[in-house]
C-alpha cells in the first residue's frame, strides 16, 4: 500500500553505510554545518556566571533536596551535580549542566536523524537548533529543558533506529531515554506520546524491510505502549493537575504568539514547508508527522491551561529537521553547485532571526534576566537597619542577600510582593517606617488569583505614585516583554527621601 508513488523504496538502516560514505566523501557543505553547530553550541559556556538568576533559577536550587515530585530526574541529577560545589553553587555553576546538555542536544540533533534525513539536513537542523537563541537561553537556565530535551532526542533515535533496523536492544534503550526524559520535564510527553503512535503508519503500510517488521522489536513496542497506557495516565493526569492549578486559564493566542516569536517566523514557516514537500517520504514521514502531533497536542492543550513556548521546547529540533527538509534536495536528488549555494543561503536566512536575537541576548539585553541582582544590591547598600523591603521574586532576593542560604522558599531579608501579600504595604504603612520596594511591572499582570485581585493592583500602584518616589531603575531593552526592575521608596516627612 503506498501513499505517492515518488516516495523513496527503502526505509531500512543499510541507509547508514551510504551516511558513512557521505562523511567518508567529505562532503565540504555538510561539514561546514556541522562546524558552524558546533562553533555557536559552544556559545553555550559564554558569560554563564554574568546574568543574575531569576525566579525558577533560584526555586530549582531551593527545591533539589526534596522537590520534582512528577519530574524527578532533572532534580536528582542537578542536585548531584551541585552538591560536588565546595559551597553554595554561584550562577555559573548552577547553569552549567543545562550548558553541558544544550551542547549535548545539538551533537544528538545531528546524530538522530542522520540515518532518516540523510547527512546534510541533520547537519542542517543541528546549526538552525544552534543558532536558536531560545536554545541559547534556556542553555543557560538552571532549569531542565535542554536535558530534557537530549534525553528525547536520544531516546526518539534510537527507538527509531531499533523498529525500522529490527533491533529490541535499541528499541528497549529509546523507551528507557523517552521514558526519562518525561520524568525530567512532563512537558516531553508532546513528542513521546506521538513517536509512541506514529511509527505503526509506516509498519501497517508495510514500508519497513519485512525481517525488521517481524523482529520483536515491535512486539516490545507494542506491550511498552499499553504498559505506557496503564502507568503512564496516572503520572500524566497528576502532571496535567498540577500544571492546570499553577498555569491558569488557556489561550491558544498565547501560545502561537509565543511559539511564533521564539521558535521565529523563519524556522516555522521552513517546517511547515517541509511538511508540505516531504512528509509523504518513507524516511521522513515519522519526524514530520510526530513533530505536528506534537505541536497539535499543545495547541490543543492551549484551550484548557495557559501553555507557554517553553512546554514545546522539546520539539525544537524536530521542526529544525523539518525545516532542513525543506532546505536539502532528498537524497538521491543530484547533487549540484547550484544546489548547495541555495542551500547555504536559504539556511543562513532561516537562522537569521536566531543569530540576530542571540547578538542582543549577549548585548543590551543583558541574557533576557531581569536586573534583580543589580535592584536588590543598591536596596541593600542603601536601606538603613529598620527599613522594610517588599519585593518580587523574593527567592531571588534570599539568594543574593544571604551568602549561605539554600533553602530559599524561606526567606528573611525580604517580603515576597505578590497577589497573596498585596495587602501588607499598606497594613504596614501605618506605622511610618521607611519602606523599600523592588517591582517588575509585568508581573503585575498575574494578579489575578484573587477576589480583590484588580483593586489590589490599583491600591498599590496608586500608593507607589503617591507615597514613593523612584529611585533606581535597572532596564533590560529591545525585549519581547518588560523586563525592566524598578527601585521605590517611601516620602520621608516633608517630602524628602531619607539616605
Amino acid at each position: 500500500m503506498e501513499v505517492s508513488g515518488a516516495v523513496r523504496p527503502v526505509l531500512d538502516l543499510s541507509a547508514l553505510k551510504a551516511v558513512r560514505a557521505e562523511f567518508r566523501k567529505l562532503d565540504p557543505l555538510t561539514l561546514a554545518f556541522v562546524a558552524l553547530a558546533l562553533g555557536l553550541g559552544l556559545l553555550r559556556f559564554l558569560s554563564l556566571g554574568k546574568w543574575s538568576l531569576w525566579l525558577d533559577e533560584a526555586l530549582t536550587l531551593a527545591d533539589v533536596d526534596g522537590g520534582g515530585e512528577v519530574n524527578p530526574i532533572g532534580y536528582r541529577l542537578f542536585g548531584w551535580f551541585y552538591a560536588l560545589s565546595a559551597g553554595r553553587p554561584d550562577e555559573r555553576w548552577l547553569r552549567l549542566p543545562a550548558a553541558v546538555f544544550g551542547l549535548a542536544s545539538i551533537l544528538a540533533t545531528l546524530w538522530a536523524f542522520r540515518p532518516f534525513l540523510g547527512a546534510r539536513a541533520a547537519a542542517v537542523a543541528a546549526f538552525l537548533v544552534s543558532a536558536s537563541a531560545w536554545h541559547l537561553y534556556w542553555s543557560q537556565n538552571a532549569r531542565f529543558y535542554t536535558l530534557a530535551q537530549t534525553l528525547a532526542l536520544v531516546g526518539g533515535g534510537a527507538l527509531l533506529r531499533g523498529l525500522f533496523g529490527g533491533s529490541s536492544v535499541r528499541t528497549a534503550l529509546g523507551l528507557v531515554l523517552l521514558v526519562l526524559a518525561a520524568l525530567t520535564h512532563p512537558s516531553a510527553a508532546f513528542l513521546v506520546v506521538p513517536l509512541l503512535v506514529v511509527p505503526w503508519v509506516p509498519h501497517w503500510l508495510e514500508w519497513i524491510p519485512s525481517e525488521a517488521a517481524r523482529s520483536r522489536a515491535w512486539n516490545l513496542f507494542s506491550a511498552a505502549g499499553l504498559l505506557g497506557l496503564v502507568l503512564g495516565s496516572g503520572w500524566a493526569l497528576r502532571a496535567w493537575f498540577r500544571w492546570e492549578a499553577r498555569q491558569g486559564e488557556g489561550s491558544l493566542l498565547h501560545f502561537a504568539e509565543t511559539v511564533g516569536y521564539l521558535v521565529t517566523p523563519t524556522l516555522g514557516l521552513a517546517f511547515l514547508a517541509g511538511v508540505v514537500r516531504r512528509w509523504r517520504e518513507r524516511d521522513a514521514f515519522t519526524t514530520v508527522v510526530a513533530t505536528a502531533l506534537g505541536l497539535g497536542a499543545a495547541a490543543l492543550a492551549s484551550l484548557f491551561v495557559r501553555v507557554s513556548a517553553q512546554y514545546v521546547f522539546v520539539l525544537l529540533p524536530w521542526i529544525a529537521a523539518g525545516a532542513a527538509l525543506a532546505l536539502v534536495p532528498a537524497r538521491g536528488a543530484k547533487d549540484t553547485l547550484a544546489g548547495r549555494v541555495r542551500t547555504l543561503v536559504l539556511a543562513l536566512l532561516v537562522a537569521a532571526p536566531g543569530l540576530v536575537e542571540s547578538g542582543l541576548y549577549f548585548g543590551v539585553r543583558r541574557g533576557d534576566r531581569p536586573r534583580w541582582r543589580e535592584a536588590y544590591a543598591y536596596v541593600f547598600e542603601h536601606r538603613a537597619p529598620d527599613d522594610l523591603v517588599f519585593g518580587m521574586e523574593a527567592p531571588v532576593a534570599e539568594y543574593y542577600l544571604d551568602p549561605d542560604a539554600r533553602h530559599l522558599r524561606e526567606w528573611d531579608e525580604v517580603t515576597w510582593l505578590d497577589d497573596y501579600r498585596s495587602r501588607l504595604p499598606a497594613e504596614w504603612a501605618r506605622y511610618g517606617r521607611r519602606t523599600w520596594f523592588v517591582i517588575n511591572a509585568t508581573q503585575l499582570d498575574d494578579w489575578t488569583s484573587q477576589p480583590n485581585s484588580r483593586g489590589n493592583r490599583a491600591d498599590l500602584e496608586r500608593f507607589l505614585h503617591e507615597e514613593c518616589v523612584r529611585v533606581a531603575r535597572f532596564d533590560v531593552p529591545l525585549t519581547p516583554r518588560d523586563l525592566d526592575v524598578v527601585v521605590y521608596v517611601t516620602r520621608a516627612p516633608g517630602g524628602v527621601t531619607a539616605r
